[in-house]
């Protein structure tokens, strides 16, 4: 959901429910404690160390941190929910983890997952604990080369641990491969022998179905004592095309080259 700029909230100016002030550059950055609080463990600590006394100025300086990043930060969780994009993912990913903000670190996960798998992202879910998008990003990293990882700058910035995971996974791929291309040899030598075995038998149908012209009790009974077989005699041909269909009915792989033909209307 995209939030149209003039919906943001100024935060340097207060409001009449604000009660506490962020101070960085010099700037500051007028927000809701309780709020703040629900979304940050780390700074709802900070919240109570600092204001232990009533008497003490209900503010914090943050003299390491960046103005616009942390308004960014601020856009995200407040009620407009400013959306994450290229150019806020690294620093709201950094700032969440710091001050343990996980529906942020979500969000920002949410988006790269959403992106195209890369080494670079790898890095990402490393440093910040990504669980699902480094499961994602091994996914990929498995499939490049030794060559490709090896010249990789994004490779080296990788723990030796998660190398050696990738190393492993890429290990885990070949062996399955290894086992899928020996399961398709033996399903390929099967295949040939049925192939085989299916031949013979064709042969041997055909065989038996080219002697039938042959074969004086194959005929009508006025032509079972020619000694060669009449084309032109109906029923001849009637008792050859009855064992013919005998036979491709015995030998079922030959259905297919002799489908079954439709009953003869009387």
């Amino acid at each position: 959901m995209m939030t149209d700029a003039s919906e943001l909230r100024d935060f340097t100016q207060p409001d009449e429910l604000s009660d506490f002030t962020l101070v960085i550059d010099g700037t500051p950055l007028h927000v809701h404690k309780q709020y703040l609080a629900e979304w940050s463990p780390v700074w709802r600590q900070l919240f109570l160390d600092e204001c232990s006394s009533p008497q003490e100025p209900r503010e914090i300086l943050m003299p390491d941190k960046n103005l616009q990043e942390v308004t960014e930060l601020l856009h995200c969780i407040y009620s407009t929910q400013k959306p994450i994009s290229d150019a806020n993912v690294k620093f709201l990913l950094e700032l969440s983890s710091e001050f343990q903000i996980s529906r942020v670190k979500e969000r920002c996960e949410q988006f790269l997952k959403n992106q195209e798998c890369s080494l670079a992202n790898l890095v990402v879910a490393e440093k910040y604990n990504l669980h699902s998008l480094f499961k994602r990003c091994m996914d990929f990293a498995k499939t490049k080369t030794l060559e490709e990882l090896d010249s990789s700058a994004e490779c080296k910035k990788l723990s030796p641990q998660t190398l050696l995971k990738i190393y492993h996974a890429k290990i885990q791929m070949l062996r399955d491969y290894s086992k899928e291309l020996t399961q398709k040899d033996r399903q390929t030598i099967k295949d040939c022998e049925n192939l085989r075995m299916e031949k013979e038998n064709m042969k041997r149908s055909l065989q038996g179905i080219y002697g039938l012209w042959e074969t004086p009790s194959k005929r009508c009974y006025r032509h079972i004592a020619d000694s060669a077989f009449n084309y032109s005699c109906p029923d001849c041909n009637e008792k050859i095309y009855f064992e013919v269909r005998k036979l491709c009915g015995e030998g079922q792989h030959l259905r297919r080259y002799f489908p079954k033909q439709p009953d003869k209307k009387s």
